[in-house]
């Protein structure tokens, strides 16, 4: 259970207090790879063990961190080196419970024995900090939407409202004013089959769906004050990301290089940027990548990142198959890569109405001959 016993004019704040049959336990979530951050951290958990007898532990738990394993158990040494015994095996150290697949959260010392009822109250607390740290998405409205595009894109069957409520993670009555919204403009097509399906589209219509789109989405861009952090360096900065399994969950690219894979013809000779679609905190994500972009905060300034909150459903072959899996209709565009509406809107956003416009036209081509998905 949550506790708020502590003092905010005195004591420092903490994100949790666990009251357990052997006292209470305190719990930090930090968000950081700074080892100064992570130092801080500690004193201020060893100052409030120090002051009341009655915690039995205070654990640091840090998520989303480029610090190595090795290097955090190492600084939690050389913590409780400096530290009065006693003090020292009360303050816990934990680097992204859960993050490998589960599993109970491994402590040492005075918790070494936590009981069942503290893990499933950390996992709470640890989902509620992870979303109090993701950036606003797009609205579940637009979501229906966008994932009635990849169908008919795909040439899929009708799709249920229930289906529809499942990809986006939306409410009946949210899918069901964006049917009627779709149903009004006569985007819908008529069918035999149970559910429903969206209707081959215009060039002219997807502009307009991807200009609603763009608008619906909130924009984070950073700048790169030293000029060196090029949209191809970032790209490998992603892909060891992905492969240490540090990069969130859900991050996708867009802009020129996602619209590339989705029109091969795209007459943009250089990416000017990046453009991912995530729901991750847009501040983090920027950190991961390079610790030296920064928030845009005037006109003059380059863009190197732009960070688009989007939950753009990507369905597949099977009405929901996640991508990057093979099925009867070929391989699907990786999961890396944002959606043909997502790409179309990051164009427009961007100032490439020309090239939106003819990406509209190749978008609309294949929705009326169920071309394949590049």
């Amino acid at each position: 259970m949550f506790s708020s016993n502590l003092n905010p004019l005195q004591d420092p704040p903490v994100d949790g207090r666990w009251e357990g049959p052997s006292g209470s336990v305190l719990v930090e979530v930090k968000r950081t790879s700074s080892v100064r951050d992570l130092r801080g951290a500690l004193v201020a958990l060893a100052y409030l063990v120090e002051r009341d007898a009655s915690i039995c532990a205070a654990v640091c738990v840090v998520v989303e961190s480029r610090l190595s394993d090795a290097r955090l158990r190492e600084e939690l040494d050389r913590f409780r080196s400096v530290l009065r015994p006693e003090i020292g095996a009360r303050v816990h150290l934990l680097a992204n419970p859960g993050a490998a697949g589960g599993g109970r959260a491994a402590f040492d010392g005075s918790i070494a024995e936590l009981p069942d009822a503290f893990h499933a109250w950390l996992e709470q607390l640890l989902a509620a900090e992870r979303q109090r740290g993701r950036s606003p998405s797009l609205p579940p409205r637009q979501g229906v939407v966008a994932a009635l595009a990849q169908l008919q894109l795909r040439k899929q069957p009708a799709v249920t409202v229930k289906r529809l409520q499942e990809l986006v993670g939306a409410s009946y009555p949210t899918v069901a004013a964006a049917l009627k919204d779709l149903a009004d403009k006569g985007w819908l097509e008529e069918s035999p089959e149970r559910g429903v399906r969206l209707r081959p589209l215009t060039a002219r219509e997807w502009m307009d769906l991807a200009r609603d789109h763009a608008r619906l989405r909130t924009l984070r861009v950073f700048t790169d004050p030293t000029g060196l952090a090029s949209p191809e360096q970032m790209l490998r900065r992603l892909d060891r990301l992905k492969e240490s399994g540090s990069l969130p969950e859900g991050v996708r690219i867009g802009g020129v290089l996602g619209a590339a894979r989705h029109f091969p013809d795209l007459d943009i000779t250089a990416a000017p940027r990046i453009d991912l679609s995530t729901e991750a905190d847009a501040v983090l994500l920027a950190r991961l990548i390079d610790a030296g972009l920064q928030p845009k905060t005037r006109p003059e300034q380059r863009v190197a990142l732009a960070v688009h909150a989007s939950r753009e459903p990507w369905v597949g072959a099977e009405s929901g198959r996640t991508t990057g899996e093979r099925t009867d209709d070929g391989p699907q565009p990786p999961e890396r890569v944002a959606g043909e509406l997502e790409c179309l809107a990051d164009l427009i956003e961007m100032g490439f109405t020309r090239e939106a416009g003819e990406m509209a036209e190749h978008l609309a081509r294949r929705g009326k001959d169920g071309g394949a998905a590049a």
